[in-house]
C-alpha cells in the first residue's frame, strides 16, 4: 500500500514538475521575444518650439496684418502666424523627422512641412491643400537628403483657406 501511495505521489510530482518546467520555458521564450522586440524600438526626441520652451503649440491661423509703421519707401512687411519652427535639439542626425499636425477645426487647410538647414536651404517634406477632420492626427515624415543635418523643422499653415482654423503641432526626431 505504501509503495502504491509513493509511486502515485512520484507520478503526481513528476507531472507537476513537467508542467512547471513547461510553463517556465514558455514564459522565458516570451520574455526573450519581448526583449528582442524592445531592442528594435524607436527612440524619439521631441523638439522645442523656437521662442519658447514648449514642445507643442496650439494656434489659430491669423489673417495677415501690416506692421506699424510700414517699413521701406514702398515695401510692405506682412505679419502672420503661419509658420511654426522647432529647433533640432540636440543637433544630431536622426533617421527621420516627424511633424504631428492635429486639426482642432474641421475643414480645408493649406499645410506645408520643411526641414531647414544651416546654409539657408530647406527640403519640402509635405505640401497639401486638403480637408481634415477635427482631431485627425497627421504624421508628416521627412528624411534629410545626403549628409545634411536639419537645424529646424518647420510647419507652415496658411493661405486664405486656413484663416480662422485651429490646430496643434509638435515635432520630433527619431533614431
Amino acid at each position: 500500500m505504501n509503495d502504491f501511495i509513493f509511486s502515485n505521489s512520484l507520478a503526481f510530482l513528476g507531472n507537476k514538475l513537467s508542467r512547471s518546467i513547461g510553463i517556465s520555458l514558455l514564459i522565458s521564450a516570451n520574455l526573450i521575444t519581448l526583449t528582442i522586440k524592445a531592442s528594435y524600438a524607436e527612440t524619439c526626441t521631441t523638439f522645442p518650439v523656437i521662442g519658447g520652451e514648449e514642445t507643442e503649440v496650439t494656434k489659430t491661423v491669423s489673417q495677415p496684418s501690416f506692421p506699424i509703421p510700414i517699413r521701406g519707401p514702398f515695401g510692405v512687411d506682412v505679419n502672420n502666424n503661419w509658420n511654426t519652427d522647432f529647433s533640432v535639439i540636440p543637433l544630431k542626425k536622426y533617421k527621420r523627422y516627424v511633424i504631428i499636425f492635429t486639426p482642432k477645426t474641421e475643414g480645408e487647410y493649406k499645410v506645408r512641412g520643411y526641414l531647414k538647414y544651416n546654409d539657408n536651404t530647406s527640403d519640402e517634406i509635405y505640401n497639401e491643400n486638403t480637408s481634415y477632420s477635427e482631431g485627425q492626427v497627421v504624421e508628416i515624415k521627412g528624411v534629410p537628403q545626403g549628409d545634411n543635418i536639419p537645424v529646424q523643422v518647420n510647419l507652415f499653415v496658411g493661405d486664405p483657406v486656413s484663416i480662422g482654423k485651429i490646430y496643434t503641432v509638435s515635432a520630433k526626431g527619431c533614431l
